[in-house]
């Protein structure tokens, strides 16, 4: 299932009350389509009275990017809620998810049978059930031993990315396109040079995008644009 906003509110307010004892006040509640996370809790503090009044508003929002389990989603939210439990009470922990989350964590799922973990890993079936379409950059790598490997590539981190795989010894050849559709979703967008293995049909979907060049233009600044006769810049 996908999480919709009936979902979140009834659940919340059935483990508020048969797990957290209705300790906890009711959040601001929203679905969005991330692909990020699957769930999030978050508070924001903003002063009133001249500076003399912090006013927090708390908010709890799944995606309803994913098609998940009930089950599964049931224990995201839970999750979600425990870190809720631990800033509202103003427990000290060790980490996001340290000594006191995963204490709570443990004791729910013992007590409650459910199987909370401290981060959600989407399965391959799970990833590919986002079919949203979106435009993503995307190198193709060829390297030494004739493999093929990719990365989409967050556009703010292109030319460094670009800069390390020309330094790689292991890269033989280095391509970048302009793809769209929903295959990619499935792929993290990279901050940092990685490599991931690609099937035949992620291939053609790269095939079938825009080649992309990098080109210089004035004052030396470099461009990423659509392959190509030259432009006048």
């Amino acid at each position: 299932m996908r999480a919709t906003i009936e979902f979140l509110e009834k659940g919340y307010e059935r483990f508020n009350r048969v797990i957290f004892r209705n300790e906890l006040p009711v959040p601001i509640m929203r679905i969005t389509s991330a692909r990020s996370f699957v769930g999030q809790f978050k508070t924001e503090r903003k002063s009133s009275f001249a500076g003399l009044r912090i006013k927090e508003t708390h908010y709890l929002t799944l995606s309803n990017t994913y098609d998940l389990e009930e089950r599964i989603l049931e224990d995201v939210l839970i999750h979600e809620m425990i870190h809720f439990l631990i800033h509202f009470k103003k427990i000290h922990d060790t980490s996001s998810h340290g000594k006191n989350f995963r204490f709570l964590m443990n004791e729910i799922n013992r007590k409650f049978g459910r199987n909370i973990t401290v981060s959600h890993r989407c399965t391959k079936d799970q990833l590919e059930s986002d079919q949203s379409k979106a435009h993503s950059i995307v190198c193709l790598c060829t390297m030494t031993d004739g493999r093929k490997l990719c990365c989409k590539v967050s556009q703010s981190k292109i030319f460094e990315i670009h800069k390390a795989f020309q330094e790689w010894d292991k890269v033989e050849k280095e391509e970048w396109f302009w793809v769209y559709g929903s295959y990619f979703n499935r792929y993290r967008r990279v901050l940092t040079p990685r490599l991931f293995s690609i099937d035949n049909e992620g291939l053609g979907v790269i095939e079938s995008g825009t080649r992309l060049e990098f080109a210089e233009v004035s004052g030396g600044r470099m461009i990423l644009r659509p392959a190509g006769p030259t432009l006048r810049l």
